[in-house]
């Protein structure tokens, strides 16, 4: 049942779980002396034993049993909490280290939201696991054997009669166990699944906006939400199953017992009435241990499953590690050789060979440049060299060793690869430079980034080197966020650097100047210095060139000799002096070309995100009370009143009927004593003790069944609702905002309130409900004892909630943040684990995981050591309280009073307490629930930074800018100010200028992410805020400077542009069957290939074993930066809208490529009148409206001049 590795992960978590279970047991057996020295008041129970003595030490003996009962709590608690939590920081550090082991390409295995919900959520799942199920299966053994050696001296009988019902308790409990596992196992497949479609959509979001998908998407997560739900349901209907047979066994047994010693005690005369009483107070607590395993199961399955799915991870095969060294090699003097190197990436039917008996040299000191079209495989080749892809075929040698054979310390060490898409990490400036030097100095990381050539920048933010990096950089321009990670790669200081594309989101001066670098790297610092560009006159001035073709080495050697040999290079190169010929000439005519000069330098200061952080970040927002969390929580459960009103109902008679069965079995006792209380004979109350027995039994099962139901259609609800003001809030107010804790807002805290709805609204009705009839009833036996169980339930079910509640008021809220922010750095690290193994820091990120951990079990500890302490009180209470009943009744019964109705309202207030009990441990349980409950309503009620209540629908004429200031915070300098813009009603209007210029900025205020703060945007004559915002985003498209791909196939995301295709999420839920309908649509599919030949990637998509229906991965990494940007071309160009707005289409494309789509956008806007009649398809007022003037509209963004050839006008920022 158990994994034992979970028992083997630390040393010590066994004696800690056999510590807990011995408290346990010495708190069952503090109960038990209580129970037979608060009988012994009543009668001869221990007459025996107390023979010649005057005086018996009743006081010393129950004080005793208070003390050591709230002690065992206490410690049983905390070495509970102690085990969990230390499984929890072996297991999380465990799957972080073999992440670095498994490498960037971990995503292949699984999920990035997996690897995050796992670390997070999953691991905290272990905690109830160990810290309850564990512990209680042992426990659940020795109690009932531990209470049948003492019932069993009084009347073996009846102790045989209920310990043959303990087994089959622990038999349900085993088959509900093997029916569960596969269950549980497709639960939790569900909800990661649940939870990966959100993180894709999350991280899509801009773009699904842009295509007004985002409608889609949350039909489809509402989707998924309600298969979960089912999924829950279903599992719930298992457990209710096993808990309803489990509580007929248990007060069936309890009936049982208590009707054989009723028996005995009417027929042999060998049992006392005391004796009786004790047996059915016994009786009572014969069962608990086993029924609370089974509450328990559900935590358990969860638990194991989660942990299931962990070893998992952790059992995933791993490359083979080197362990050799390049001792002696001086940072100069490193030699790179690839010899015969062939790869191949894992896609659908067969392998691709990315590179196919590729081999070259890089030599120290010298520039090797490696060049060729997109998909070449030149990005594989430096993927190898770093250590970032394993398995290869062939040699590749650094210095003379086989590079599989050296150590990843060693390989860290030695090379340095600088991407295109280098990750920075939430933070600080300084500590992503201290990522690739810990040791580095001030002076150091200046000279980097005076190198980068982004040292000016860096100076101008009020916190220069300690200037915060949100999350995915938000709040920098590509530009910027490319130079600083060239300026952290520089500080590495390694013998061997590799620049992948690392200059393409670079203007042109800065892009120069940072060229300049790499050549003084190899030429001046004699490093080995391999440059991957698709830029020819990069190569130019290399010392040494590669060609790559299909993966393939074709050609080798200087500019100069290939350019005289006439092959694939000079093809390559004259290609792109062909594009560069006509720019020159494009930037030449008259009246084409506007300087702007009324903005502010963006590059001098960084976006600030102030307005773009929701509030739920990093814990709750204060402003809302608990009377306002709760006031809401109960306004979105009304719908569903009538359903919590008949759980309730259920809830009620149910736990009265457990109440009232100990109390029917003692008014039968003194009916057969002769003394019946309210007139009740012996048969009536043995029928409404086996009655109340099968009640509880059926009505558990009504009562959990009705409240999950409407708490998980609460759930499901919560999700729709905090997705849609996600959709509202995108893109502008989520930047920045980190997606671990927003992952953890649609799991975990819609979870915890399930804590809410399924166990909070109805046991307070109970509880209140249960005591005013026990109270009621009460009073027919004797308004003293009536007055002091009002007292007890007053006492433990509201005075100590309440102080309760007091005490754990910040520590919910603090979990929850911690909890949260951990799933941040988590997702922060997945996304960023290429940098982290390359600059060899992934034992040092492993200790800052653990390191918030620990924080975390901090705060857990807290709050259990609370948990902990109320519960002995309550415990305590319990027990005084009981132990006033009988000074009371015992009091009464010397003045006369009727000894069987003060012992059975002595029974009923023993009996008494369980429900009340529960309400006392509500405070520990609804500290998080409400924290999450603020987080939510926080997301929900964000203002977003526009509101879509437009409802023109114009026919596009045109847009404009007129005086336009605008900064993404009011303490801001404006990144646009009194900025003016005309966008024509066709045409290609071109934007170029240096990075961080605010070019970005003017397309997303053209797409109306934000307001301007002065000024006005219009389209087609009208205020940009009136226009509806459905029909501006079929009029609209836009392609930004980074392609989103989602996790489906090309198909599927080419899909994604045209409306009412459904969603690329849906590949999940009948891809094939859509394919499959596409491939019958004759034009659709001719649509989709005609889209896909203007941007240049047909012969791609014709390349692959699966075509169209390739899956392209997480985040689309299966493919190559230049082939996901191809497919996010073609994926515009079927949208088919009236003005397409361009955001660096071509930074990442060879000039071949690059000459294509510049020729295809071109076409786009002056010709093509065949495709766009064959199309049939556009905006609808805009198809109509454009077909008579030959095009739409382009605003083409580009810091390259050959990008402008095209354009009609070109604006200079």
């Amino acid at each position: 049942m158990f994994d034992k590795r979970l028992f083997r992960l630390v040393p010590g978590v066994t004696r800690l779980i056999v510590g807990k279970v011995i408290c346990q047991w010495l708190g069952l057996l503090a109960d038990i002396v209580f129970m037979v020295t608060a009988v012994a008041l009543f009668g001869d129970v221990l007459a025996p034993w107390l023979q010649g003595t005057d005086n018996p030490p009743f006081a010393w003996i129950l004080t005793s049993c208070v003390v050591v009962r709230y002690l065992a709590t206490v410690t049983a608690a905390h070495l509970g909490t102690e085990a969990a939590e230390r499984v929890k920081l072996a297991l999380r550090s465990k799957l972080y280290r073999k992440m670095l082991a498994l490498g960037p390409s971990y995503s292949t295995r699984v999920n990035t939201s997996d690897i995050v919900q796992s670390a997070g959520e999953g691991v905290e799942q272990i905690q109830s696991f160990f810290e309850l199920f564990v512990p209680q299966v042992f426990y659940a053994v020795l109690a009932p054997i531990t209470l049948f050696t003492v019932v069993a001296p009084l009347n073996m009988p009846t102790a045989l009669t209920l310990l043959v019902c303990a087994p089959l308790i622990v038999l349900i409990v085993g088959l509900v166990a093997m029916s569960a596992s596969r269950a549980f196992k497709q639960y939790w497949g569900r909800y990661t699944d649940m939870g990966a479609a959100f993180l894709d959509d999350l991280q899509g979001l801009e773009t699904l906006k842009a295509f007004d998908a985002d409608g889609r998407a949350a039909r489809d997560l509402d989707e998924k939400a309600e298969r979960f739900r089912v999924m829950t349901m279903k599992v719930l209907q298992i457990q209710l199953r096993s808990l309803s047979a489990m509580d007929l066994v248990a007060y069936g047994g309890t009936a049982a017992g208590i009707g054989v010693a009723l028996w005995q005690f009417a027929t042999t005369k060998t049992l006392s009435v005391a004796s009786v009483v004790l047996i059915v107070l016994l009786s009572a607590d014969f069962f608990i241990p086993l029924r609370q395993l089974g509450s328990y199961f559900h935590v358990a399955m969860n638990g194991m499953t989660s942990s299931k799915r962990i070893f998992v991870l952790l059992d995933a095969p791993e490359s083979k590690r080197g362990e050799g060294t390049l001792a002696g090699v001086g940072k100069s003097i490193v030699a790179i050789a690839f010899d015969s190197v062939s790869y191949a990436y894992e896609s659908g039917k067969r392998h691709k060979p990315a590179l196919d008996d590729a081999s070259f040299y890089a030599a120290p000191g010298q520039l090797t440049a490696i060049v060729g079209v997109s998909g070449s495989g030149k990005s594989t080749a430096a993927a190898l060299l770093a250590g970032m892809r394993s398995g290869y075929a062939g040699s590749i040698i650094v210095n003379g060793t086989e590079l599989s054979g050296l150590s990843p310390e060693t390989l860290s060490r030695t090379v340095t690869l600088v991407g295109a898409h280098s990750h920075l990490f939430a933070g600080t400036l300084r500590e992503n430079m201290l990522l690739a030097n810990p040791k580095a100095s001030e002076k150091a990381m200046w000279n980097a980034l005076i190198e980068a050539r982004v040292a000016g920048f860096v100076h101008s933010q009020p916190g220069e080197l300690d200037m915060v990096i949100e999350p995915d950089a938000a709040n920098l321009s590509g530009g910027q966020r490319q130079r600083i990670a060239i300026a952290r790669a520089l500080l590495h200081d390694s013998p061997v650097y590799v620049f992948d594309e690392a200059t393409s989101s670079v203007d042109v001066e800065s892009e120069n100047l940072i060229l300049q670098t790499i050549h003084d790297l190899a030429h001046r610092k004699h490093r080995t210095v391999i440059m991957i560009t698709h830029r020819m006159a990069n190569a130019e001035r290399a010392d040494h060139v590669v060609v790559l073709d299909h993966g393939h080495v074709v050609e080798t050697g200087s500019h100069v000799g290939l350019m005289a040999t006439g092959g694939a290079y000079a093809k390559l190169y004259d290609a792109q002096r062909e594009v560069e010929r006509f720019a020159d000439v494009s930037s030449g005519t008259d009246d084409s070309a506007f300087a702007f000069s009324d903005f502010t330098d963006a590059g001098s200061g960084a976006r600030s995100s102030n307005g773009s952080q929701t509030k739920g970040k990093n814990g709750d927002s204060p402003h809302y009370s608990t009377f306002q969390v709760v006031s809401r929580l109960l306004g979105e459960a009304k719908p569903l009143a009538g359903l919590m009103t008949a759980a309730s109902v259920a809830g009620t008679v149910g736990h009265l009927a457990a109440m009232f069965l100990p109390v029917f079995g003692v008014a039968a006792l003194f009916a057969l004593a002769g003394k019946p209380v309210w007139g009740m004979p012996v048969a009536l109350a043995v029928t409404l003790m086996a009655v109340c027995a099968v009640t509880r039994g059926v009505l558990r099962y009504v009562e959990q069944y009705l409240n999950h139901n409407v708490a998980f259609r609460l759930l499901a609800l919560f999700r729709s609702k905090a997705f849609a003001a996600l959709r509202r809030l995108a893109p502008a107010k989520l930047a920045g905002h980190g997606k671990g804790d927003l992952i953890a807002m649609l799991t975990t805290d819609v979870e915890l309130l399930e804590i809410f709805f399924a166990h909070t609204i109805s046991p307070v009705v109970i509880a209140v409900v249960t005591t005013v009839v026990a109270v009621v009833v009460a009073l027919t036996l004797s308004p003293w004892m009536a007055l002091l169980l009002f007292a007890a339930h007053l006492v433990i079910g509201v005075i100590v909630p309440k102080v309760f509640s007091v005490s754990v008021r910040g520590l919910g809220p603090g979990i929850r943040g911690q909890a949260s922010e951990l799933d941040n750095v988590m997702m922060d690290d997945m996304r960023g684990l290429g940098e982290i193994i390359r600059f060899g820091r992934g034992e040092d990120r492993a200790e800052r995981i653990e390191k918030r951990t620990r924080s975390l079990w901090r705060e857990h500890a807290k709050l259990s050591r609370r948990n902990a302490l109320f519960s002995g009180i309550g415990g305590m209470l319990v027990m005084l309280f009981t132990l006033g009943g009988a000074g009371v009744a015992l009091a009464m019964i010397a003045q006369g009073g009727s000894i069987g109705s003060l012992m059975t309202a002595f029974v009923l207030i023993a009996s008494s307490f369980g429900p009340t009990l529960a309400l006392a441990a509500l405070p520990a349980n609804l500290s998080q629930t409400f924290a999450s409950a603020r987080r939510l309503f926080s997301l929900m009620d964000e203002t977003p930074a526009v509101k879509e209540e437009g409802h023109a629908r114009p026919r596009y004429k045109g847009m404009a800018m007129d005086h336009v200031t605008f900064s993404y915070s009011p303490d801001a300098a404006p990144v646009l100010n009194d900025f003016s813009l005309t966008v024509p009603k066709h045409g290609i209007l071109g934007v170029q200028g240096p990075s961080g210029r605010g070019k970005s900025t003017t397309i997303k205020l053209l797409m109306r992410y934000w307001d301007p703060q002065s000024g006005e945007v219009r389209l087609s004559n009208q205020p940009l805020p009136k226009i509806d915002a459905h029909h501006r985003r079929r009029v609209q498209t836009l392609m930004g400077q980074e392609t989103h791909l989602f996790d489906g196939t090309i198909r599927d995301n080419l899909m994604l542009a045209i409306a009412d295709a459904g969603t690329l999420t849906d590949a999940a839920n009948g891809a094939e069957e859509r394919a499959k309908r596409s491939k019958q649509d004759g034009a659709l599919e001719e649509r989709l290939r005609e889209a896909c030949r203007k941007a240049s990637a047909l012969e791609l998509i014709e390349s692959l074993p699966e075509g169209f229906d390739t899956p392209v991965g997480e985040l689309g990494d299966r493919l190559s930066e230049g082939e996901r940007q191809r497919i996010g071309l073609a994926r515009v160009f079927l949208r088919d809208a009236d003005l397409v707005l361009f955001d660096e289409p071509t930074s990442r494309l060879d000039a071949l490529n690059e000459a294509i789509i510049l020729c295809s956008i071109d076409a786009l806007v002056h010709g093509d009148e065949h495709d766009r009649k064959h199309s049939g398809h556009g905006s609808g007022r805009g198809s109509g409206h454009n077909s008579g003037h030959g095009g739409r509209a382009v605003v083409l963004v580009s810091h390259r001049a050959s990008a402008m050839r095209i354009a009609d006008q070109v604006i200079s920022l």
